[in-house]
């Protein structure tokens, strides 16, 4: 640097020109899709290795090789791979609807007086309607009855109709956590699009909404999410849906005491009965389904329940009775996972180590091998080994199994059960569960998203798709995947995407 005086006040300076640096961004991250031995269904993971791959889905399966992709993936250079487990869902659009279940069990006691139990026949999510009852009668008491509630977020024009559109105008929705839709309004849609109809607008909407649907209602539209809850939110956007139509700005939020009355949950259905109905416990029963059970003991405690959402909660309308003897169920458990690999779990109830006799130790065994123990447990919700606490905490709790109390304070017997139940959810299994649905936010769909914020597969330079046997492969950048070990690379292809082709079968078609 040089300083030479110009002037009295003046001072030039010269400095070394700087390189400014231009960051990187990731060439080549890989979204798969395809069938696990367990793990979360429908949710995007990352995996930066094999070994993180294996602690969330499982190892290699018969029915499927894309844990036999992501190893090669990983052995061949990769380091982030995005997975998503699917499995088959009768509604693509609702992502509880799958068919996969979890193993469950529950540990019993014997030889006292049982309550009344009214055992269900479905397992949840369940399916309810706004407004639906259930009457709940305790020990020949008066039925109390729990009303169930949902309504969807929805928004309504300010005027009725006509609205004067033009070439050109879109409009932006977005429907509880999806994306914005932009739904393009165009002449031919319109007999005279300066003096379109309620009706015509609502065709239009229809056509390009996800998870949603427009109304006419006296002659004004309305737009309505399709979840009702108090999940449900909608929200229209941009200077159209103000100028032309009137809607209000910002989020309109749904309302009622569950969430999404297409999927409530047993928790909100304990939550919902137990705050209403004094001397009833809600829990899951061995298989998973919803039960209801008297506090009170005995052939004097009875439960009866009534209501039209007894049918879609699977309870009978029956007077049940308790017994003097009899086995009862005190702790629930089941799978983390949904999956048929949780069958060859097992749960071993031994006596405590520390010879406490209000204590018990818990015991986890896969295929016959002990897995985890538990020691010193206690089933009284205030001590600091309460069985509940500890299996199911986060960090240090079982990685296997969770944990729901049926019966406070009593103790289970010594005792060993099997985990049952549980399902793949393969049944029915077809490419529409691979790809997914925008409402869905499941299957390819997700992993795209994860991938990168590109519009739509296949439409852009270096992002590449396709459909492999039991799953399929995304990939984004130009970067290409050079294979170097021998040893996966005979059961590994690269395409002239660099994509990873599994082998054993047809690829489906290109998406």
């Amino acid at each position: 640097m040089s300083r030479q005086l110009l002037s009295s006040k003046v001072v030039a300076e010269e400095e070394e020109p700087q390189v400014r640096s231009i960051p990187s961004e990731p060439t080549c991250v890989v979204g798969a899709v395809g069938l696990t031995e367990r793990g979360p269904i429908g949710q995007a993971v990352l995996c930066t290795s094999f070994e993180e791959y294996q602690a969330t889905f499982g190892s290699f399966t018969p029915d499927s090789d894309l844990a036999l992709a992501a190893m090669g993936f990983f052995e061949n250079g990769g380091s982030r791979l995005w997975v998503v487990r699917t499995v088959h869902y009768e509604v693509a659009t609702n992502p509880e609807s799958h068919t996969a279940t979890r193993a469950a069990a529950a540990l019993t006691t014997g030889g006292g007086p049982t309550p009344a139990v009214v055992r269900g026949t479905l397992r949840p999510p369940f399916t309810l309607g706004d407004g639906q009852c259930l009457g709940v009668s305790v020990n020949g008491g008066e039925a109390v009855d729990v009303i169930f509630s949902g309504a969807a977020g929805s928004v309504s024009a300010g005027h009725p109709g006509p609205y004067a559109l033009t070439a050109g105008h879109s409009l932006r929705v977005r429907v509880d956590d999806g994306r914005d839709v932009f739904i393009p309004f165009n002449s031919e849609d319109f007999d005279d699009m300066a003096q379109a109809t309620a009706q015509e607008v609502a065709a239009v909407l229809n056509a390009g909404l996800v998870g949603g649907r427009a109304t006419v209602e006296d002659g004004v539209l309305r737009i309505a999410s399709d979840t009702q809850g108090a999940s449900s939110r909608l929200e229209v956007g941009d200077e159209v849906a103000t100028t032309v139509f009137g809607f209000p700005l910002g989020p309109q939020v749904g309302s009622g005491n569950v969430q999404n009355l297409r999927a409530v949950e047993l928790a909100e259905v304990r939550a919902l009965v137990e705050a209403a109905v004094v001397g009833v416990r809600v829990a899951p029963s061995s298989l998973g389904a919803l039960q209801l059970r008297t506090q009170a003991t005995g052939p004097s405690a009875s439960l009866r329940v009534q209501g039209d959402a007894g049918s879609g909660l699977g309870l009978d309308a029956l007077l049940h009775t308790g017994d003097a003897s009899g086995a009862t169920d005190v702790l629930y458990l089941e799978a983390k996972d949904e999956g048929a690999y949780a069958n060859r779990l097992e749960v071993e109830v031994r006596p405590s180590s520390n010879g406490l006799p209000d204590t018990f130790d818990v015991l986890i065994l896969e295929d016959g091998t002990y897995r985890e123990s538990f020691p010193n447990l206690s089933s009284a919700e205030g001590n600091a080994r309460y069985v509940e606490r500890v299996l199911n905490d986060e960090r240090t709790g079982s990685s296997h199994v969770r944990a729901s109390m049926v019966h406070p304070a009593v103790l289970p017997d010594v005792q060993t059960v099997a985990l049952l139940g549980g399902a793949d959810g393969l049944v029915g299994l077809s490419d529409a569960d691979f790809i997914g649905s925008e409402a869905g936010g499941n299957g390819l769909l997700r992993a795209r998203l994860s991938a990168g914020p590109h519009a739509s597969p296949g439409t852009w330079t270096g992002h590449s798709c396709r459909s492999q046997r039991h799953g399929a492969l995304l990939r984004g950048g130009t970067r290409p995947l050079g294979l170097r070990h021998l040893r996966p690379a005979r059961r590994l292809q690269g395409d002239r995407h660099g994509l990873l082709r599994l082998t054993g079968g047809c690829p489906r078609r290109p998406l």
